[in-house]
């Protein structure tokens, strides 16, 4: 029980620090008497610290602030994408103190991944002059499908020679650290819930858009809700065209498929070819997804506004579809996407309030991530810290 008192008292400071005592009682809902215990034990153990004192009555009286001491742990923390594997180390606020990024080879097998990775620890063990000791845990942002559970990784379609690669047991063999992993956007959506925009809201969901491939994940009392076999928060595949191409699951009209980079372009440059409208682009076979989103907002551009208003369209749907399934309070939207136009994530959130159903929709916070591409590091680091930390709390808790 205390240990569990001690997690929750930590989970609460890092999202909230630096914070009173008092405060903190308010919050965990236990006695002023245990806040104390727990927190004194912890600030003995290093893994709190002391950051200053505050009037804590209206007697005047002053109170100590605690906080995270950041320094005492650090966990590391590893992303595969379908172009590159970036390996990191983070301390106990989230904040990514080094990384290595790796172009990622279209055939590397699952041995050559598990040395690559390797390789890539040690080097920032040795840049970062961290000892071993201070190390909580790896953790993993992979691409689904995935079994959370077992720390596998199952059949992702880009990544054909992964398939059934236990990662988990592999990697703790090699490196001698606990190693836990998640599917990239649930973390992503740890990351704000931990250190971003959600630590406020109980219910919250991440969707991140890349040039190929959507994902989504969604927090839910401070838990990553994974469905039946971590099916959950696949928000890329839901149908928003039933007349559209068919998508790389097997299915037809898929959310990724419709507002990907490879069809937003091929449509773009059909219309421009078809003689649609009066625009006249040179070099039209040359055309990026940056072009589509900068034209579309110049007069005269009815093909490249079209397309854009079609994507917002398209996520707008399958959002609301999320909202009717789950009620988020939040909604953060992050990747590659949304950087190519600051205006994009206005747009979709204008049309999703606009929905009538249901009534609250209009109240649906939705927000462009802040944290860029760090948000899948960091959500990895979160997640070594909510899993392994219990093993570094004094033996009295």
């Amino acid at each position: 029980m205390r240990e569990n008192n001690a997690l929750l008292i930590m989970e609460i400071i890092m999202k909230l620090g630096p914070i009173s005592r008092s405060e903190l009682t308010q919050l965990v809902g236990l006695t002023q008497v245990s806040v104390i215990n727990i927190t004194n034990e912890l600030l003995e153990a290093g893994i709190l610290e002391q950051v200053g004192m505050t009037n804590g009555s209206a007697q005047g009286r002053k109170a100590i602030v605690l906080d995270v001491n950041p320094k005492r742990f650090y966990s590391l923390c590893l992303v595969l994408r379908v172009e590159e594997m970036v390996c990191g180390i983070s301390d106990l606020r989230g904040n990514i103190l080094d990384t290595i990024r790796i172009e990622y080879p279209a055939r590397l097998s699952s041995g050559e991944l598990l040395d690559e990775v390797e390789r890539m620890i040690e080097e920032l063990l040795c840049r970062s002059e961290i000892s071993r000791e201070k190390i909580l845990g790896l953790g993993i942002a992979a691409p689904g499908p995935l079994d959370v559970q077992t720390g596998t990784i199952v059949n992702p379609p880009n990544f054909p020679y992964l398939q059934n690669l236990p990662i988990k047991e592999k990697l703790e063999k090699r490196l001698g650290f606990p190693v836990c992993l998640d599917k990239e956007t649930n973390l992503a959506a740890l990351a704000e819930y931990y250190y971003g925009m959600a630590k406020n809201y109980k219910t919250s969901f991440f969707v991140s858009i890349f040039n190929l491939g959507i994902g989504g994940g969604l927090i839910s009392g401070g838990e990553i809700f994974h469905g039946f076999r971590d099916g959950a928060g696949e928000i890329g595949h839901v149908m928003v065209d039933s007349a559209g191409p068919k998508c790389r699951c097997g299915n037809y009209g898929c959310l990724e498929t419709m507002i990907s980079e490879d069809y937003v372009i091929s449509e773009v440059k059909k219309m421009l070819k078809l003689g649609v409208g009066d625009i006249v682009v040179n070099g039209i076979d040359t055309i990026t997804l940056e072009d589509v989103f900068a034209k579309s907002h110049l007069p005269g551009m009815n093909v490249f506004h079209t397309a854009v208003d079609k994507m917002v369209s398209y996520l707008s749907q399958a959002l609301g579809i999320i909202i009717n399934l789950y009620s988020p309070e939040l909604i953060m939207i992050g990747g590659v996407i949304p950087d190519m136009d600051p205006m994009f994530v206005d747009l979709v959130a204008e049309k999703v309030h606009k929905r009538s159903y249901p009534s609250h929709c209009k109240d649906v916070v939705i927000r462009k991530s802040e944290f860029g591409k760090d948000v899948f590091l960091m959500g990895a680091a979160a997640l070594v810290q909510k899993k392994f930390l219990v093993n570094v709390l004094p033996q009295s808790l």
